[in-house]
């Protein structure tokens, strides 16, 4: 009988110093990546263009991103580990984090080496809340006919304050 020996990912880590806490995308994208495949053979769109993929893609990444902020009020940074195997992936993140009013830090590190040098090394820089614009998020969602999510985004108070800082 074969053995599991990877080991379970850290999915978050609280930094009580800090009062934020740092979320591993990964395991996220990972369940965000099989509900979209799933989701694309069940409905038989494995011929959709390339334009209504992303939109699929930044639907099912944004489901993960508010399940996310519904788990706690903690005001959350996001880790997204950089591979080159995962360029599409990392293009939908890069534009999403672009308009979401919150922190993300790009590294190539897996997220609990990550962890020990930013504890050891790194000084956390919360987000300038003057630059912050639900407006720039919500024509996003928009544009990218995702007005459902909009409302999931903006109607829970606790989504809302965990990512802001």
């Amino acid at each position: 009988m074969p053995v599991n020996t990877s080991k379970t990912e850290l999915r978050s880590y609280f930094d009580i110093d800090n009062n934020v806490e740092y979320i591993n995308l990964k395991p996220y994208l990972e369940h965000s990546h099989q509900k979209y495949n799933y989701f694309l053979v069940e409905n038989n769109l494995t011929k959709l263009k390339q334009r209504e993929k992303q939109k699929l893609g930044i639907h099912f990444i944004l489901n993960e991103i508010l399940l996310i902020c519904k788990m706690s009020k903690r005001k959350k940074c996001f880790y997204y580990q950089i591979s080159p195997q995962f360029v599409e992936e990392q293009k939908l993140v890069e534009r999403i984090f672009k308009v979401l009013p919150s922190q993300i830090i790009y590294n190539q590190l897996e997220f609990d080496d990550f962890l020990i040098a930013q504890r050891e090394y790194e000084i956390f820089t919360p987000v300038d809340t003057s630059k912050i614009s639900w407006k720039r998020f919500k024509t996003f969602l928009v544009k990218n006919d995702l007005t459902a999510i909009e409302r999931k985004f903006t109607e829970d108070i606790n989504v809302k304050l965990s990512l802001i800082h």
